[in-house]
């Protein structure tokens, strides 16, 4: 059995998502081949740069006309529609793939393979299993391509979410966003939180894997904090922002560990009593799964956004209106352990961390059945968990 993975490169989560299902496949399929590709490197690298980095430049130097084409898309089809023709385009691009190496199943961790994949299966250049995994924690009209076989939703909002915009509920499965399994182990013997009011908490803090965030400005905000605190910062790739807070570090006479590119993000979170990151869906399921509170900043127009107000109004995240009030917010969470207990259990309830075994066997099960009964028919998986 041959598992083909499509992804773009527009921030680190789509990649994790279906390195996470790869992962377990290999792991637990027997005879299963796995193989992950870029969908817009494979078929230009100028193309790829072009599309990748005016998103980029966009929500780096533009967030609110972002902010707004994201709303107009959500109420007008015209700009869903101007995005699927460009993608069906280019799709012709892919087509080698399957041509060289036809795969039983094709996995698309991003809306612009899915468009592309969407566009062959309909001049029958394919005709396999075709599954969509929508890596927020909210529905877009992107999504909405009766071509996929199923959909994988972080939660039962974002199955409402697509639902409502016309995808047949019964091809929606709330399995949760796939995570690594180093996250996932021991789910449910972690005791947090560790923390009463005589405990010296441990802050953890990362940016995002674009390094759109101000960590900066928080990092020194945090360094502020009249509580007796341990940070761990990660810097990830950006090596000038590694310098600068390692600087910060030296002389602030706090307890402080500042990393770059990490591994060991699972084991970081283990030892954390609270994490302040962007609201990456990827990161933020990685820390659901660990009960990790979670503090707020810096979330991308749109679908960030999104995913902030879904956290909000779970009960498993702050929200810093600004690296100002960083101290303010801090303080009072730290100086009550319930806010600590509460969000923790609100991320326990929202938890999913048995996505990629969920999504493994309804993979296997849609190859089985390809050809004796049609896609959208009564799935012989559980819908949600």
């Amino acid at each position: 059995m041959k598992i083909l993975f499509l992804t773009v490169d527009t921030g680190g989560g789509h990649a994790k998502a279906a390195q996470a299902i790869m992962e377990y496949m290999d792991a637990n399929i027997p005879g299963c081949e796995t193989e992950l590709i870029d969908a817009l490197k494979y078929i230009n690298t100028g193309i790829d740069r072009l599309i990748t980095g005016t998103y980029l430049q966009a929500i780096k130097k533009a967030p609110w006309i972002y902010r707004k084409l994201y709303a107009l898309s959500e109420r007008n089809g015209s700009v869903t529609s101007f995005a699927k023709t460009v993608s069906g385009l280019l799709s012709s691009g892919l087509a080698g793939i399957f041509a060289d190496r036809p795969p039983d199943a094709v996995i698309c961790a991003h809306t612009i393979p899915l468009q592309m994949v969407s566009k062959l299966k309909r001049a029958g250049i394919i005709d396999v299993p075709v599954i969509a995994v929508v890596t927020d924690y909210a529905g877009h009209s992107f999504w909405n391509l009766k071509e996929a076989d199923a959909f994988i939703v972080a939660h039962e909002n974002v199955r409402s979410d697509l639902a409502a915009i016309g995808i047949d509920a019964n091809r929606i499965y709330a399995f949760g966003i796939p995570v690594s399994r180093r996250f996932t182990n021991g789910f449910g013997n972690c005791s947090r939180p560790r923390s009463d009011r005589h405990h010296k908490y441990n802050i953890f803090l990362m940016g995002g894997s674009l390094g759109l965030c101000s960590m900066q400005a928080t990092f020194s905000a945090l360094l502020k904090i009249d509580r007796d605190i341990c940070i761990t910062a990660v810097a990830g790739h950006n090596a000038k922002l590694h310098r600068q807070l390692e600087q910060m570090a030296a002389v602030s006479g706090r307890d402080v560990c500042v990393l770059g590119y990490s591994d060991n993000i699972s084991e970081l979170m283990d030892r954390a009593d609270l994490i302040i990151t962007k609201p990456g869906g990827v990161t933020i399921a990685e820390a659901l799964v660990k009960r990790l509170p979670i503090l707020i900043m810096d979330a991308i127009p749109g679908q960030e956004e999104r995913n902030a107000r879904f956290l909000l109004k779970a009960g498993a995240a702050y929200r810093l209106p600004s690296d100002s009030s960083l101290p303010d917010v801090l303080e009072k969470i730290l100086d009550d352990p319930q806010i600590l207990q509460d969000m923790s259990e609100a991320a326990a309830k929202l938890a999913r961390p048995y996505a990629c075994e969920y999504i493994s066997r309804l993979v296997t099960d849609l190859i089985g059945r390809k050809n004796m009964i049609p896609a959208a028919g009564i799935p012989a998986v559980k819908a949600s968990v």
